[in-house]
């Protein structure tokens, strides 16, 4: 019985359930697949040119490959769909809204990978940003406010709106030393982990947060000095979305 209750005051609820052995299993499983992809998209991306030069500016002597992104992004991908297959737990409810989610990170990625290869206009990253914000709110997604005033709904689209932009370019920034954004990419899952495991109403986000955490970790790995390789405007992106 204290094991059960040691288990509840660590947020798992339900602890002689499924549930969260799927968390657990999902976590491992994103983890394993970013953590096998990442050399795969390394290798690729110093084939292609998919690389930051050594300048002035920068602290790599050597090409170091951006394409980070694309692994988290997959290792994401393939621990949701997994996750929807075998229905560990009740998604049906929120399934629009993880595919909202899903939809706004696919974008964000496609635009942030154009960027960093490319250099797009800062007004049209800036637009697509707001563009995915908005796509949230639509679904039901948004930091709500219920101070009975007329202002409620201005101050939740207001906020949405700067969370998403705002913390996008936050985490992209951190992309810089070695071994941060992955870092802190993790410590915040794992923590947003720990509180939406206490609700089995957020079951859906705890999945979501299990898999974002085991790629970030999966990165983390090869993005320790000496970094191996870089996430990039897509994986920085991506991360916000959830």
């Amino acid at each position: 019985m204290n094991f059960y209750n040691n288990l509840n005051e660590l947020g798992i609820s339900n602890p002689y359930n499924f549930g969260w052995l799927a968390v657990i299993f999902i976590l491992v499983f994103t983890w394993a697949i970013t953590w096998i992809l990442m050399p795969v998209i390394r290798k690729f991306a110093l084939q292609v040119s998919w690389a930051d030069r050594p300048n002035a500016r920068r602290l790599n002597k050597e090409p170091l490959p951006n394409a980070g992104g694309l692994a988290i992004y997959a290792g994401v991908i393939v621990a949701l769909v997994l996750a929807i297959l075998i229905r560990p737990i009740e998604l049906q409810s929120v399934l629009a809204q993880v595919l909202t989610i899903l939809l706004g990170g696919s974008i964000l990625v496609l635009v942030g990978f154009i960027d960093y290869q490319f250099s797009l206009p800062s007004s049209f990253r800036l637009l697509i940003q707001i563009l995915s914000a908005l796509l949230l709110m639509a679904n039901g997604i948004s930091l709500d406010f219920d101070f009975g005033t007329s202002s409620d709904l201005f101050l939740s689209v207001s906020l949405t709106l700067l969370w998403v932009v705002g913390i996008t370019n936050a985490i992209n920034l951190t992309d810089g030393m070695d071994g941060l954004v992955g870092g802190v990419s993790f410590i915040t899952a794992m923590s947003l982990l720990a509180v939406s495991a206490q609700f089995p109403n957020c079951a859906a986000a705890t999945l979501v947060l299990a898999a974002l955490a085991g790629a970030a970790l999966g990165f983390l790995r090869h993005n320790f000095h000496p970094s191996k390789i870089i996430m990039g405007d897509a994986g920085a992106y991506f991360l916000v979305m959830y």
